[in-house]
């Protein structure tokens, strides 16, 4: 074999598996990179969402706080994860009523409601400030990142159209479940109830915990559907049910 049948042979055999080896090579680091967050900026911020109703004259409120983790990675680690996101970490927020029906507002429902798309990731940049300029109705709504989520701050009332889903359960089961409309609570609550309105802030309080003590057929763990149809819920949510992930 000549000299020159053998170098065409080395380009042949070694070129590819060069080339496997780099590909190896580069996912490796790709994937060390993106188990260690070599480069990652994540910045948290804690969110409390309140909410207030009268029935028959008794005044409830609750609250819930909610984190989001504001991430940016490097570009060349964007395999399955985009570059930037907004991660939502919390649970529902619920009071008990003195006749047993139990209000609820669902930060992370997202589009439960049917034909009323929500995205809770929106709702801070609509209403709060961000490097001291105030947004909402006085300024066109300002994206919060990295950049600038360290600067959110302030407090401010939750108009109708933003606000999260919210559902009144008649008694502890899942299956009594409606749909609450903030503009007709009368509707779910009883003649003479009032929504009294919702507030976000920013807030160092902790993540709220501990929904199970209050709804123990809730399991974080476990994707359940709780309504059937012809429940109630799916009935007035046009056949789409309410599940696990609504209170998360």
């Amino acid at each position: 074999m000549n000299r020159a049948v053998k170098i065409a042979l080395l380009v042949v055999v070694g070129v590819p598996v060069a080339a496997i080896v780099a590909v190896l090579v580069w996912y490796g680091t790709i994937a060390t990179a993106y188990h260690y967050k070599w480069g990652w900026v994540e910045v948290p911020v804690h969110y409390r969402l309140s909410f207030d109703v009268e029935v028959g004259g008794v005044s409830y409120a609750a609250s819930t706080v909610i984190q989001f983790t504001y991430r940016q990675i490097p570009n060349w680690q964007m395999l399955t994860v985009p570059g930037f996101a907004a991660l939502y970490k919390g649970q529902a927020g619920c009071v008990k009523l003195a006749d047993g029906k139990m209000v609820c507002l669902m930060p992370g429902a997202k589009t439960m409601v049917f034909g009323r798309p929500f995205y809770i990731v929106g709702l801070p940049n609509d209403l709060l400030s961000v490097n001291g300029s105030p947004t909402g109705p006085k300024k066109k709504s300002q994206p919060i990142g990295v950049s600038n989520a360290a600067t959110v701050s302030g407090s401010s009332d939750i108009p109708i159209n933003l606000l999260p889903p919210m559902i009144v359960l008649d008694d502890p089961r899942p299956s009594s479940a409606h749909l609450f409309d903030p503009e007709h609570p009368e509707q779910t609550l009883g003649a003479q109830s009032r929504f009294l309105g919702a507030q976000i802030a920013v807030t160092n309080e902790p993540v709220s915990q501990g929904i199970e003590m209050i709804l123990p057929w809730l399991d974080p763990g476990r994707s359940q559907r709780f309504s059937n149809p012809g429940d109630s819920f799916e009935q007035e949510n046009h056949g789409n049910p309410l599940l696990t992930a609504d209170f998360y």
